[in-house]
């Protein structure tokens, strides 16, 4: 029999992008396909959340965001009717900051559009082609492999020619209104909000000032919104929502600017070109499983929810960079194929709890009667959300956590590592921020202010984390205290796993003769305090590729009962 493909990616969005992104890095060989005969258009998902920043850092492409991202504009209410006359002024998250476990305090715009332009513009950096108006027809699989059928389309419609892809591993990344889960029959539980209907699009707009997110809201019936998309300039993301109402005829560009001139009373607002616009009603649904035999499916192909909270895309990045480290590792026969359930195992309460916690923000895309916007904030501010306010951490998403994952081990604070797992699962979304402890499965804080022993200044975001490899850092007291742990680095796939050595005082050149290890000084405590490091002791902390805490253990074998879980020989 042929030898298959390794990898098929089914669809160029957000999701299918970052997995074909982190395949190229691990030097998987792939193919990427979409039905769009061409790159989505449109702003779309646009807002990115702070931990969503550090992953594409991670990934290498954190500059690019920065160069075309701008900061969440602040809401500014108008008193209807009338439409210009400001009556509350407030911000959509809660302001957070930035500390140095957590560099990116808060979240950014930028349009769905650019973010999956500059992933494309990296992919060409490996050779990567998407090959647009192709998709999924068929699947079939067997033991060791998958038969996708792939058609051709043409201006939307499928054609006659059609290819039988083998490959050993399919992700269906095709979007809400892909075919990948229905080919596997997946369920897709949840509910869809059959009376509501929303509006989206990006448009021209002369009259706005581009210094806020301007909101005109009726109680109980709808609300209009239009976001500039960049600062300084014209463009704006509109939005009409609605609970029961269900505005199907305003995704028509003439209706939608008489609507929102009527609605508003802005008849000084002056409509130019709409580059996007388009209807959907609101779907709070996901799939039963992640997997299928050899097919995985990620980001809204699993989930889909209403936009409010801004999850969608981070969420999608997470099911991505989840995945991927997980397959490139059993591609390579560096880890059994059972590593892969894991996928769902980690990946499903995390949706699941989301999806709650979105589809309670939901209620608050409409103004209610007895809640009259007023002049600056309220008592309440910090205790609930409010109309368009998510005062909700866990929307960060720094909470997302593995706790309970089968795959991560705790052995430093074994009290927390034996608490009940249902108890542990509940929280796999909102975490445990707030409680200052740090165990395997929590997301791996960022560390500035390490010194490399050639003096060079460096942070482990910066230079360290990345999707293709297991990070193993070795804290300890004095460059000696290390070597217990160095001895074993010959047992550990050297291509997938780096060493870094991480010492409270100048190295000196102490340094011992243990290959490929990094040393570096913890000059400003930052590593020290952030992963909880017991001083004086030998503390050992495995970060895997998806910046997820795989273990923390007091001794190296430690390190070797943590990469059973992950290798095949160990």
């Amino acid at each position: 029999m042929a030898s298959a493909l390794p990898v098929l990616i089914a669809g160029a969005g957000v999701s299918g992008l970052i997995s074909a992104l982190v395949f190229a890095q691990s030097g998987v060989k792939f193919r990427i396909i979409d039905k769009a005969e061409k790159p989505h258009h449109g702003s779309r998902g646009f807002g990115i959340q702070p931990r969503t920043c550090e992953l594409f850092q991670t990934l290498g492409i954190q500059d690019d965001v920065e160069k075309y991202a701008s900061a969440i504009p602040v809401m500014r209410a108008y008193k209807l009717p009338g439409g210009t006359i400001p009556v509350k002024t407030w911000t959509l998250y809660e302001d957070t900051g930035s500390w140095p476990d957590r560099p990116f305090g808060n979240g950014i715009c930028i349009s769905q559009e650019e973010l999956e332009g500059i992933i494309i513009q990296h992919l060409k950096q490996y050779g990567i082609v998407i090959e647009y108006g192709k998709a999924l027809v068929n699947i079939e699989q067997n033991a060791d492999r998958v038969i996708a059928t792939v058609a051709t389309f043409s201006d939307g419609k499928e054609t006659d020619e059609q290819e039988k892809i083998q490959c050993q591993y399919l992700l269906g990344t095709d979007g809400a209104r892909g075919v990948s889960r229905k080919l596997l029959g997946l369920t897709f539980e949840g509910e869809t909000r059959d009376t509501d209907g929303m509006v989206w699009g990006d448009v021209e707009i002369e009259g706005l000032t581009s210094d806020y997110w301007h909101i005109w809201g009726k109680p109980e019936a709808f609300t209009i919104m239009a976001r500039p998309i960049k600062p300084g300039e014209n463009k704006f993301g509109i939005g009409i929502t609605g609970i029961n109402f269900d505005p199907t005829e305003l995704a028509d560009e003439a209706k939608a600017k008489e609507f929102i001139i009527k609605e508003t009373g802005r008849t000084d607002l002056k409509f130019g070109q709409f580059t996007w616009l388009s209807y959907f009603r609101p779907n709070m649904r996901m799939v039963n499983k992640f997997q299928e035999g050899r097919v995985f499916v990620l980001g809204d192909a699993a989930h889909v929810h209403s936009p409010t909270g801004g999850q969608g895309l981070n969420c999608s990045t997470q099911d991505a960079t989840n995945i991927t480290w997980k397959l490139a590792l059993v591609l390579k026969g560096l880890a059994p194929h059972t590593l892969l359930s894991t996928y769902n195992d980690e990946r499903l309460p995390v949706i699941a709890q989301m999806l709650e916690a979105t589809s309670k923000l939901y209620t608050n895309l409409v103004q209610k009667p007895k809640v009259q916007p007023v002049e600056g904030p309220s008592a309440e501010d910090g205790e609930k959300s409010g109309w368009l306010r998510w005062r909700n951490g866990p929307l960060q998403l720094y909470g997302v956590n593995y706790r309970f994952s089968d795959i991560v081990l705790e052995e430093r604070d074994l009290a927390s590592a034996n608490t009940d797992k249902e108890e542990v699962v509940s929280r796999a979304y909102a975490g445990y921020e707030s409680l200052g402890s740090l165990l395997a499965g929590d997301r791996a804080p960022e560390a500035p202010g390490l010194i490399t022993a050639e003096g060079k200044e460096t942070s482990l975001f910066k230079d360290y984390f990345k999707l293709d490899r297991h990070t193993v850092m070795v804290f300890t007291p004095d460059v000696e205290g290390a070597a217990s742990v160095l001895e074993q680095r010959s047992k550990w796939p050297e291509s997938v796993v780096q060493t870094l050595v991480v010492t409270e005082k100048s190295l000196g050149g102490k340094e011992l003769d243990f290959g490929r290890v990094i040393w570096l000084m913890d000059s400003k405590g930052h590593a020290g305090d952030a992963y909880r490091v017991e001083e004086g002791a030998l503390n050992i902390v495995v970060v895997r590729p998806d910046g997820f805490i795989g273990a923390v253990v007091k001794e190296a074998e430690g390190v070797s009962r943590y990469f059973r879980k992950i290798f095949c020989s160990m």
